[in-house]
């Protein structure tokens, strides 16, 4: 999974102890949270988005009124990546703030939850900064009766309604990982794979669509290695693009990623064309010394099935850069595949050594100024090869579905049903709000986003 900054998530409530839109009984008991407040902060990737919406969930039917500063919750929860070692970083110097706001008077209780509270720091974190509950990623039902809502009972997949801002909704389809990439710490505090029947997450799309919901995106961390009953990722997909209007998932594996999944993504017209297909390097060696499970000539023949099967869509990859062992030649071969395979995008990340994986022992660290120069290599050569690809689309007009609504700097944000980012203005806009579709002309392009109107 890529990572993403620390953020609030506004979404839809369902309640946990009663249906949608039905009214509590003029009877019922006051709320455990009534009166109180709840921060969320989520740190890391779509996976965690989706369990803080969870949580969310448990925290607004307990009564807490959600806030967004610490200063103003009596309970506090942050959500953690534990995939880099910066993230790591960023929530201790939260976590300081907090337990300084808590000898202020100034907030009552703080959970920390996520991939770190699986993680072996755990323990530390909690004593050196006096946390109140610690969970990681299988046990955050725990959370209900820590603010009240006792008897639920632990799930390794989650099985709670999908949580959506209005017009769009993360669906995990699976947890866990059974890969053993030696840089990854996800199969450690996610644990193994485990991957929910199809029949129950078709019955949450379906109940998504009915509620509003206009986009799904499918999540799990090797979302295509989904199997269930003798069914197949491919087979989920196609189910899914019959029931939701728009649909798209994240993040999937090379291994994993058949040629008919890659064709229904051209052949269907509610899957959206973009690819995220992490790579992560050019190299045979590396990939070898990485168990990745594949050469970099197989995954070249993916990229061109994609390619025929889906001409206008987006590809984008994660490349790591710097892992232990790492030679020159390695990283020209990585150049290579970033040429051959002309990606629209990249997650490029300079190795970070994480405590418990295999590459956090290796020898053969390769110098920091070595990696930065690796890095703006292929930084340049995804960004050029990204906005060659983008100029050719100027001119065309295209249908594109507004993903936020205008920002103070005027512009909305959209996505193509090829997966491009297009930033339109005001006029092209037209009011338009997340969810709606707009048909506009390309009028310029950058090597991030394409442009509908006049350029900010």
């Amino acid at each position: 999974m890529t990572d993403m900054a620390d953020a609030t998530h506004a979404t839809t409530r369902v309640p946990l102890t009663r249906k949608p839109g039905k009214a509590a009984p003029a009877d019922a008991a006051p709320s455990p949270g009534a009166g109180k407040t709840a921060c969320i902060r989520t740190f890391g990737c779509q996976m965690n988005v989706h369990d803080s919406d969870r949580m969310r969930r448990m925290i607004l039917d307990a009564g807490y009124a959600e806030v967004q500063a610490y200063e103003e919750a009596d309970i506090v929860v942050l959500n953690t990546c534990y995939v880099r070692e910066n993230a790591v970083d960023r929530v201790r110097g939260h976590l300081g703030e907090l337990s300084r706001l808590k000898k202020e008077g100034r907030v009552k209780k703080v959970a920390l939850t996520g991939c770190v509270g699986a993680a072996e720091e755990a323990s530390g974190l909690e004593r050196q900064f006096g946390i109140d509950l610690v969970l990681g990623t299988h046990n955050t039902y725990e959370l209900a009766e820590f603010v009240g809502l006792p008897g639920m009972e632990e799930t390794r997949t989650p099985d709670l309604p999908g949580t959506g801002d209005g017009d769009s909704a993360f669906v995990t389809i699976m947890t866990g990982c059974n890969y053993q990439c030696s840089y990854c710490i996800v199969p450690t505090v996610r644990g193994r794979m485990a991957c929910r029947p199809m029949e129950d997450i078709v019955a949450e799309v379906e109940g998504l669509v009915a509620g509003g919901t206009k986009y799904i995106t499918l999540l799990g961390q090797t979302v295509d290695a989904w199997r269930y009953d003798g069914k197949r990722f491919c087979d989920l997909l196609e189910r899914v693009s019959e029931a939701a209007p728009r649909v798209w998932f994240t993040t999937s594996h090379p291994s994993n990623m058949e040629d008919r999944t890659l064709r229904a993504m051209g052949e269907r017209g509610t899957i959206v064309g973009r690819l995220h297909l992490p790579v992560q390097s050019g190299s045979d060696r590396m990939l070898k010394i990485m168990h990745r499970g594949y050469k970099a000539e197989r995954y070249r023949r993916k990229i061109e099935v994609f390619r025929e099967a889906v001409p206008d869509g987006a590809l984008s990859t994660d490349i790591i850069v710097g892992h232990p062992g790492e030679t020159d030649g390695d990283h020209d071969r990585t150049l290579e595949l970033v040429e051959d395979c002309a990606f629209d995008s990249a997650y490029i990340f300079k190795f970070s050594p994480r405590g418990g994986t295999e590459a956090a022992e290796m020898e053969g660290r390769v110098p920091d100024d070595v990696v930065q120069k690796r890095f703006l290599q292929i930084l340049r050569a995804v960004e050029k090869n990204g906005f060659e690809a983008n100029q050719r689309k100027v001119g065309s007009e295209e249908e594109i579905y507004i993903r936020r609504g205008l920002s103070d700097s005027g512009q909305a944000i959209g996505e193509t049903w090829g997966g491009h980012a297009v930033r339109l203005d005001r006029e092209v806009s037209n009011g338009a709000e997340p969810g709606d579709y707009v048909r506009a002309s390309i009028s310029s392009a950058g090597p991030h986003a394409l442009y509908a109107g006049a350029r900010g």
